[in-house]
């Protein structure tokens, strides 16, 4: 043991440097089993070092299962299983960061993000700091359904700007819309085994049910929605659907399709869940009433979420269950755990409170109805007849058809080559994509106003 080296003048404690040199002889194989380590008495004195050091270092080791103490005899290697390294994976030096291709994003129309602009942190940070006045509510783990005081006000929100009439106890708020579909599936899968899934669409949904073991049946998209006869015939009694701004086509369910759907529910006595994706994003006439509130004999679960009206690192989503699903939540209610920030929970409560949220919506829909008019301008007159776009009413994205003979693939490669991240259309189907032309995503929320020209350009450079 004249190798052991510790360095009193380090700030790691003597203990601890022991600690990790026996350790790594044992891991690496260097103090086989049985081995005997040197007694405490004589290693203190070896080293200099008080005996209690030594002990600390040993009862450490012990109580990991590296050593064992027999019948008060010196400490011996314990026997590990497959925890012995082999010494040509030892490393002294970190690896190197993986270098990403986000790394030379200059303007990334891939992401729903909000402008860099669209959020009062100032104002924010008022409320946040209200919340830590009080102490007693945050020494806890919160409501497993989310604060009361949140779900009161989502409710009279849902009420106002969707028409969705609910209790308070049917919210369940979650830490993003992917969280809640994990907790969804579980009270599912007891009734269900396959889901019905509009194509294209959601694909990281889709990702979430199979991982419970769902069957995923796609079903095609039309400018009325989804194909209500191939719903009918796939045999689902469960599907995934997106009424008031579908993604990534952006349709619009019209009511006499969406009365359709749910007349589909109650005959085979189904389930619906829709998706209120970005619904507070229509540009011309009033928002469409969620299919949620059309739903008099209870066979809907509603999905809202604010990541597009404060940043989505805030992270609070909320999912309003039927009643027929209510007493199974309340059943398995303790085994759901809340991964919402309470402290967040109860700012954003305050803030809807006092009004904030709905002049955060306004301040957001004219911001965004401005930028979008400069975003379609921009491709008319950049990319002119090479490319149509979809001008829809609603949302924070458009889909750009590509007069191109390069392959989806091949124009997301080139635009990231020039400072552009997109998506391709054909990321969103479960099965291969009928598309004639390629077919590209390109959201205009995150790209400053001011330069939506100069990123128009870029695409074109790439492409053309």
């Amino acid at each position: 043991m004249d190798l052991i080296m510790i360095d009193p003048k380090l700030k790691e404690p003597l203990y601890i440097q022991l600690y990790k040199y026996f350790k790594a002889e044992i891991e690496y194989n260097r103090l086989a089993e049985g081995v005997k380590l040197p007694s405490i008495r004589g290693l203190s004195n070896n080293l200099s070092i008080s005996k209690i050091t030594v002990e600390k270092a040993y009862q450490q080791l012990a109580s990991e299962g590296y050593i064992q103490n027999y019948n008060r005899s010196r400490y011996a290697v314990n026997k590990l299983d497959s925890v012995v390294l082999s010494t040509t994976t030892i490393r002294s030096q970190p690896y190197p960061a993986l270098k990403s291709k986000e790394e030379k994003v200059l303007y990334d129309f891939s992401s729903g993000e909000m402008d860099m602009d669209g959020f009062d942190f100032s104002l924010w940070k008022r409320y946040i700091n209200k919340v830590f006045a009080n102490k007693r509510r945050l020494i806890g783990y919160g409501n497993s359904s989310g604060e009361e005081e949140l779900r009161a006000e989502i409710v009279k929100y849902i009420h106002h700007s969707r028409g969705v009439n609910v209790h308070k106890d049917q919210i369940i708020v979650g830490a993003g819309i992917q969280t809640l579909l994990h907790t969804l599936c579980s009270l599912l899968k007891i009734k269900y085994t396959n889901i019905a899934f509009e194509e294209p669409g959601f694909k990281n949904g889709r990702q979430i049910f199979t991982d419970h073991s769902f069957d995923i049946i796609p079903i095609r998209m039309n400018q009325g929605g989804i194909d209500m006869e191939e719903l009918t015939n796939c045999g689902a009694r469960l599907v995934y659907v997106s009424p008031s701004h579908q993604f990534p086509t952006g349709y619009i369910m019209p009511i006499g399709m969406r009365n359709r759907l749910l007349q589909w529910a109650e005959q085979v006595d189904g389930m619906i869940i829709e998706d209120d994706y970005d619904s507070e994003f229509r540009y011309f006439g009033r928002p469409i009433p969620a299919l949620k509130g059309l739903d008099t004999n209870d066979h809907v679960v509603y999905l809202g979420s604010f990541s597009k009206i404060i940043p989505p690192s805030i992270r609070i989503s909320y999912m309003v269950l039927p009643e027929r699903l209510m007493d199974v939540y309340r059943k398995n209610a303790g085994l759901y755990n809340q991964a919402a920030s309470t402290v967040e929970q109860l700012a954003l409560a305050k803030y809807m409170e006092d009004g904030h949220l709905e002049r955060q919506i306004r301040r957001l829909r004219k911001l965004y109805y401005e930028k979008r008019l400069l975003f379609f301008d921009a491709i008319k007159k950049i990319l002119g007849d090479a490319a149509e776009v979809n001008e829809s009413e609603a949302g924070l994205h458009t889909i750009l058809v590509v007069k191109s003979e390069l392959t989806a693939a091949e124009l997301v490669s080139k635009a990231l080559a020039n400072g552009c991240k997109i998506a391709p259309v054909r990321d969103y189907y479960l099965e291969a994509s009928n598309e004639k032309l390629p077919q590209i995503i390109l959201y205009f929320s995150k790209i400053p106003s001011a330069e939506i020209a100069a990123a128009i350009h870029l695409l074109k450079t790439a492409w053309f």
